[in-house]
């Protein structure tokens, strides 16, 4: 029995509350997806307690197992509806990771802009593919009229562990996180500013590496071919470069 088919189930005894509930989800399913428990309660007209109560009466112990069966129904019926076509399936893939990002990323990418915004200097680094995407982070910058510093190369890091201070926001792309060649220059710098962060679509393993703040970016999936993920940090840069014009 799917989530929606567990929905229906209990629809004839549902309480004022849980047949709002259940009138909101069932039509609107994709909002469980995007809000939080409190949300979906005001949206609904109800408490959160009420909310949790009614996953529970539903047989989850909590909202977040709810929200992970319901997701896990939403990506199956996507991939059932999406057409059996390369490009259909590599739009899906990138969309559905995209529309991701503003729920697993939205408080970190404020909290970034904000340090950004702090800071006297700004270095990013990216070495090989990453590059491309440290470059368009610092054009973006730039046009903003915030001095951003790059490098792509184990010389220049090194150089830029001697610039590094407290008032330093230093942010790394990096899609693996395989930094096993410079770990010790990451190192040196978690001891110069607490504005160190990293970005990637890697969040396994990131405790041990020394950063002071993680945003882990939601992968591409497809069953064709391996996508592209720079694609994927170029959109979040797209979206903290937003945020830092709006606060101008």
């Amino acid at each position: 029995m799917n989530i929606i088919e567990t929905l229906d189930q209990f629809k004839n005894s549902y309480t004022s509350n849980e047949r709002k509930l259940y009138h909101l989800i069932s039509k609107n399913p994709d909002l469980v997806h995007t809000y939080t428990i409190t949300q979906i309660a005001s949206l609904a007209g109800v408490s959160t307690s009420a909310m949790l109560r009614f996953c529970k009466r539903l047989g989850f112990n909590g909202y977040k197992e709810f929200k992970f069966e319901m997701d896990a129904w939403l990506r199956s019926k996507d991939k059932n509806s999406v057409p059996d076509h390369p490009v259909s399936k590599i739009a899906n893939a990138y969309s559905e990771a995209i529309l991701s990002i503003p729920e697993s990323c939205n408080d970190s990418l404020q909290e970034l802009a904000d340090e950004i915004r702090s800071s006297k200097k700004i270095l990013a680094l990216g070495r090989y593919r990453n590059k491309v995407v440290c470059d368009k982070f610092a054009m973006n910058l730039t046009n903003l009229g915030i001095t951003c510093m790059t490098a792509s190369d184990l010389l220049t890091y090194e150089h830029y562990v001697k610039i590094t201070d407290k008032d330093t926001t230093v942010i790394v792309f990096s899609v693996l996180h395989d930094m096993r060649s410079y770990q010790t220059i990451i190192d040196d710098i978690s001891q110069l500013t607490e504005k160190l962060w990293l970005i990637t679509n890697n969040e396994k393993k990131t405790k041990a590496l020394g950063f002071s703040h993680v945003i882990s970016i939601p992968s591409t999936h497809s069953d064709i071919l391996t996508l592209d993920q720079q694609a994927i940090m170029m959109v979040l840069v797209e979206m903290l470069t937003y945020i830092l014009r709006h606060e101008e």
